[in-house]
């Protein structure tokens, strides 16, 4: 699993906080991806220094009963990387295809 395309992808939709992006990654993947606090936030730290993504100012509409909450974008490199990511996955899943249909 790669915690942090999944992060990127699901900052890539709108400005979220921690807990919105992993409700977001576990109901897009039907819950088959379930990124827990430690991974989320650890991997979080890591996209902040790399620049791939950015903390924000809280939404207008955001809930302000939870002052604790981060609110975090992506970054154009963010964007870069997770579609480089996402076009190197989608070449894997071309040429992996005819090889699964063998295996079975």
């Amino acid at each position: 699993m790669n915690a942090a395309l999944y992060i990127l992808l699901a900052l890539g939709k709108e400005t979220r906080h921690g807990y919105a992006i992993m409700r977001d990654i576990r109901e897009a993947t039907s819950g088959r991806v379930e990124i827990l606090p430690g991974t989320l936030y650890a991997t979080i730290k890591t996209l902040l220094a790399d620049g791939m993504i950015q903390e924000v100012p809280p939404p207008r509409d955001a809930d302000s009963a939870d002052a604790r909450r981060r609110y975090y974008r992506v970054t154009h490199a963010g964007r870069a990387a997770a579609a480089a990511q996402t076009e190197q996955m989608a070449m894997l899943v071309k040429l992996g295809r005819p090889f699964l249909k063998g295996a079975r």
